[in-house]
């Protein structure tokens, strides 16, 4: 089986940055890329926090380029429509940024996971479209 997965800035970041703690199993997602057991979606919002954290911290055509690589080879973009983001608005969600992101994925209606480190953020909408940590997802996938 294929899962679709929709990633949050921090698992690209793990990627990019290559954080110590986090690296190891944020690329084991893009790994069943390579092998075809996951298609991997992020949106354009995304795509833009990650160039600015990742140039902050590492350099700007680093960044540039490891997410050129990524969108040509792992990652698809979906982006939300109007509607979505005034869903987001009119959620429970805490955070707007992680509401549009849920939203966004949830509308595309192909996302199975989202795959993140903040779940706690999720809460709310984990039985309509479940958010997992990487080492979550890995440990479903191997059952």
């Amino acid at each position: 089986m294929v899962f679709n997965l929709f990633l949050d800035s921090d698992i690209i970041l793990d990627v990019l940055l290559k954080r110590e703690q986090f690296y190891k199993e944020s690329y084991e997602i893009f790994h069943f890329c390579e092998n075809e057991e996951v298609r991997l979606y992020t949106s354009s919002s995304i795509i833009m926090n990650v160039q600015y954290i990742g140039a902050k911290i590492s350099t700007s055509k680093n960044t540039a380029s490891v997410i050129k690589y990524l969108l040509e080879n792992f990652v698809e973009i979906i982006n939300p429509s109007r509607n979505t983001i005034l869903e987001a608005y009119n959620s429970t969600f805490k955070d707007y940024e992680d509401a549009i992101q849920y939203f966004t994925a949830k509308e595309s209606a192909v996302i199975d996971f989202i795959i993140t480190r903040n779940i706690k953020d999720y809460k709310y909408a984990i039985k309509t479209l479940p958010a997992l940590t990487p080492s979550q997802f890995l440990k479903f996938k191997t059952k």
